[in-house]
């Protein structure tokens, strides 16, 4: 019994640059998929940290005497700033409600975070 070779084995060319071709646009997808998320997540990173300055520094501006809470540095690659607003004064003159804004921004100049937060401090007397 003799066995012959049929026509129909193995793939074309043709087929197989098809193939190439699907999987390639699939890789490129998938690649593209994980730097977009990687982006993304370098981004929420960067916000939770302003986020977190921001926080502290409303924190800090709140526990300082009335007029010394306003300010500006850096934190790493974050710039920040921190302004002291009076809203309303007492009659008697003993209180004043501020507000404390801090703005927070990345090293490109993109605002990255912005707080503000009413308090009722002590007016120093002269």
């Amino acid at each position: 019994m003799r066995v012959e070779a049929s026509d129909n084995a193995g793939f074309t060319l043709v087929e197989v640059l098809v193939a190439l071709v699907v999987s390639s646009l699939l890789l490129a997808i998938i690649f593209d998929g994980s730097a977009t998320g990687r982006r993304r997540e370098k981004a929420a990173q960067e916000s939770r940290r302003a986020l977190l300055v921001a926080d502290n520094l409303l924190a800090r501006a709140a526990a300082q005497p009335m007029g010394a809470a306003s300010g500006q540095g850096t934190s790493g690659s974050l710039a920040w700033s921190v302004d002291e607003t009076v809203v309303s004064r007492d009659p008697r003159g003993l209180l004043a409600l501020v507000e404390l804004r801090a703005n927070v921004a990345d090293d490109e100049g993109h605002r990255r975070f912005t707080g503000a937060l009413r308090r009722l401090k002590t007016v120093p007397q002269q």
